[in-house]
């Protein structure tokens, strides 16, 4: 026979999963500023049940591994295909994960994680389908202001490297090959940088990385280009 401690747990699984699917109906139904709202109301609820301190425990310090450096893209989230926690990763994000040596906001946010976190890996990552590699490929002299602005290194390296990607004929392939040109770049630009050179004559350990995520299988790949010396 069935106890009464053995059929309670069922029913409150159920209980429990009517509830999250009736918040995610409830969410789905509302604007989407309103639903970030409602979500983030419902993850702080769920969070403090679990462990009541967790918020004021953020607020005491940050120890982040790395530095990441990647797109703006709203579909390559490095905390969430990695199961990251908030103080994991200290991260960047632009269009088609650019740096440039007039760039005060990327140049300000490698000074910090060197300098004050003391972190002591990189991370340049591309991705594939990248909006602003596509952009220098078929759309660039279109393009005006800032965004035309930002993204004419990466139309530089394109046309020095020409007579090269124009031979590949699959777009995959052609657009892939530019976003690994372009990681190795700002791998080369940001290993040359006096915040990174400056820290190694220090005596720190600081390793810059080149990744490019494959958004078709949801996978980081290690380039293999990582610089660990001035």
């Amino acid at each position: 026979m069935f106890s009464n401690k053995g059929s309670a747990h069922p029913a409150t699984d159920l209980s429990a999963e009517s509830a999250t699917l009736n918040n995610c109906e409830s969410a789905s139904a509302l604007p989407p500023l309103e639903r970030l709202i409602y979500l983030n109301e419902d993850f702080v609820n769920k969070t403090l049940a679990q462990d009541p301190k967790y918020f004021t425990n953020l607020t005491l310090n940050q120890n982040p591994s790395i530095l990441y450096i990647g797109c703006s893209d709203s579909r390559v989230t490095i905390d969430v295909v990695t199961e990251s926690h908030p103080g994991d990763i200290f991260e960047h994000r632009n269009i088609a994960n650019s740096v440039t040596l007039d760039d005060v906001d990327t140049l300000a946010v490698i000074q910090y994680s060197v300098e004050d976190l003391h972190i002591k890996d990189i991370v340049i990552s591309g991705h594939t389908y990248c909006g602003g590699i596509k952009a220098v490929l078929s759309g660039y002299d279109s393009l005006t202001g800032a965004l035309s602005e930002w993204l004419a290194p990466i139309k530089q390296l394109y046309d020095d490297n020409r007579a090269t990607l124009d031979a590949i004929s699959d777009p995959y392939l052609q657009a892939r090959t530019l976003t690994e040109m372009n990681v190795n770049r700002v791998v080369n630009l940001v290993n040359g940088l006096d915040i990174v050179t400056g820290a190694r004559d220090n005596g720190q350990t600081v390793n810059i990385h080149g990744w490019i995520f494959l958004m078709e299988s949801g996978l980081y790949h290690d380039m293999k280009i990582t610089k660990s010396a001035n």
